[in-house]
């Protein structure tokens, strides 16, 4: 009787030393996945439109489909954080970090039970100065077709 009790519990001390090293090998992986170049591009390319369409929306006073577009830029503003975090961009991320913040003040202002217009715009507009700073360091327009790329050099 005491062969199985034995086997079944170094069985289990070997199943154990498994999980053991598979959870240490994760863990010494990166944390969160790797966010690379063409993702970014990838939703820089789709956040442009969500937050024209924010604008556009705005500009119609059609308040509930520019809060619902709003959802959309600050989660896609939200993930790039990891692209910036894994080139160690710190002034990047504050840029970041400035742009959701004024994104959460636009929502904050179509949330009021009457919502101002002037506040409004000037919160969009806000957002609109938050992106620029970020790509007057970060990024550069195609004169040709007008779309946006990372400068060259700008986070190797």
């Amino acid at each position: 009787m005491r062969r199985p009790a034995l086997a079944l519990l170094s069985a289990a001390a070997i199943a154990t030393t498994v999980a053991v090293a598979a959870v240490s090998s994760a863990r010494a992986q990166t944390e969160y996945p790797i966010f690379t170049h063409d993702h970014f591009e990838g939703m820089m390319k789709t956040l442009g439109p969500n937050l024209a369409g924010v604008n556009a929306s705005l500009a119609d006073d059609d308040f509930d489909t520019a809060k619902a577009r709003l959802v959309l830029v600050r989660q896609q503003l939200a993930t790039t954080i990891t692209f910036w975090r894994d080139r160690e961009r710190d002034d990047a991320i504050g840029f970041l970090r400035s742009a959701i913040g004024r994104v959460d003040a636009l929502d904050d202002a179509l949330s009021e039970e009457t919502v101002d217009s002037a506040v409004v715009a000037a919160t969009a507009a806000e957002i609109g100065a938050a992106c620029e700073t970020c790509h007057s360091v970060y990024r550069e327009q195609d004169p040709a077709t007008g779309e946006y790329r990372l400068k060259p050099g700008s986070v190797e």
